[in-house]
């Protein structure tokens, strides 16, 4: 009698247990878990209280409050932590001024939610562009600063001279533009509104703009979610056209400069 009153009650308690856990493991419709970086002004910033700033949290909490649901930031670091954790389900989108390009559109859905098609990157150098460089097949022997996994560096690796050039990755553009004003690096390859922002604020800063072959040109900035996650998709997408229309956007575009 004992032991069955012990094994009634080990029942109960898992049985309470995995209730506890399946309702845990449940989807959450009311919240979207959204994975940025910090450190990517004007899109992205942590202003003096430890609060997220920029263009990009604008438009994400706008988003989410359009479709009447709850806002979850995960600060992940890197874009390669980004796209991890985007194809393991970890987070439900990713917000962080991503360039929407070809290569990137055939492995997750993109919802261009800002800017126009663009047809070239920019080389930025310190105070001088170097005797002789006309163009980026002009950089043989150097050392260029570019994100992982970025746009640019996914074209810098497809010019025939790649095997001249020295890539020098850095997480984050700050620490480009240092390499290059310290002299460890001779350029960097950024985003347009990135160079734009640093060119305001440094004056030393020059720039090369590089040509894009079509294949490598950028379709606006976009919002990540898995092809899979139709509904999401849809939601955001209405989300984003609605905020297009009623000027909610362009009045963001306005207040952090994004051209």
């Amino acid at each position: 009698m004992k032991l069955k009153l012990i094994l009634i009650t080990l029942l109960i308690a898992f049985l309470g247990s995995y209730y506890v856990l399946k309702q845990n493991s449940a989807p959450d419709n009311k919240t979207l878990v959204v994975g940025t970086v910090g450190d990517y002004a004007p899109w992205v910033s942590v202003n003096q209280q430890g609060e997220y700033e920029g263009f990009d949290i604008d438009v994400i909490r706008a988003v989410t409050q359009t479709m009447n649901k709850k806002l979850v930031l995960k600060d992940l670091g890197s874009m390669t932590s980004l796209l991890l954790a985007l194809e393991r389900g970890m987070i439900d989108a990713i917000i962080w001024g991503l360039s929407i390009t070809k290569d990137r559109q055939a492995t997750m859905a993109m919802i261009r939610y800002q800017g126009e098609t663009v047809k070239s990157f920019p080389l930025l150098f310190w105070k001088t562009i170097p005797e002789g460089i006309k163009s980026i097949t002009d950089m043989k022997g150097k050392t260029i600063c570019v994100e992982p996994a970025s746009s640019q560096d996914t074209a810098l690796s497809t010019y025939d001279f790649y095997d001249f050039i020295t890539k020098k990755y850095t997480e984050k553009v700050d620490d480009a533009l240092l390499n290059i004003q310290y002299g460890k690096a001779d350029a960097a390859f950024v985003e347009p509104a990135i160079a734009k922002k640093f060119k305001q604020k440094y004056p030393e800063i020059q720039m090369l703009n590089v040509p894009l072959e079509p294949q490598f040109q950028v379709f606006g900035v976009g919002i990540c979610i898995k092809k899979d996650n139709q509904e999401l998709i849809k939601e955001v997408t209405n989300a984003v056209e609605t905020l297009k229309k009623n000027g909610t956007i362009a009045t963001f575009e306005k207040k952090w400069d994004i051209a």
